[in-house]
């Protein structure tokens, strides 16, 4: 009896203990969205302090079983902080394109600059692959004395017409 009682004790603490890390934690726009507002807020609090907290691989800004995660770039263009692509960092990027021609960072400012957040669907390689697939992404415009952010995250395989189902109120650019 103390046996059987002491498995279950075990079991009960694994499944605790998994349960509370957030382990399986699904990447959905909702999160993508729930994250971008928290990162906005952040932000909006601390300014350019927020970056290092936001970049954190360990930290709540990286989500869905480690395929989400927060980016942060400028009005401007400049990539501010990118946690998966550090090479991004400081690099102008109004002018890059997707296989359609779609100019990604000036529609995730132009979203924002006419909506203050919304989302951009557009064509990207996955990690690791060469072939573009279909990814939107979710974008805020964040203000923090004479800073503007744009903070945004995304996914895979979801298009333009699954957003407006989810979000019918939101705004969503989907190219020229």
């Amino acid at each position: 009896m103390l046996k059987k009682s002491l498995v279950w004790f075990i079991a009960l603490i694994i499944t605790v203990f998994f349960t509370g890390t957030g382990s399986a934690e699904e990447l959905t726009p909702q999160l993508c969205k729930k994250k971008v507002f928290a990162a906005a807020k952040l932000l909006e609090a601390e300014g350019d302090a927020a970056l290092a907290k936001i970049k954190d691989p360990n930290g709540e800004f990286r989500f869905g079983n480690g395929k989400g995660y927060i980016w942060v770039h400028n009005l401007d263009g400049i990539m501010l902080m990118h946690p998966t692509k550090p090479s991004l960092d400081g690099k102008a990027l109004l002018d890059m394109r997707d296989v359609n021609g779609v100019y990604l960072f000036a529609a995730m400012n132009e979203i924002v600059e006419d909506h203050g957040s919304g989302w951009v669907a557009y064509f990207w390689p996955k990690p690791g692959e060469e072939k573009s697939s279909p990814k939107v992404s979710f974008c805020k415009l964040v203000k923090h004395g004479d800073e503007d952010y744009v903070v945004g995250a995304g996914m895979y395989d979801i298009t333009a017409e699954d957003i407006k189902k989810l979000f019918p109120n939101d705004a969503i650019y989907e190219g020229d």
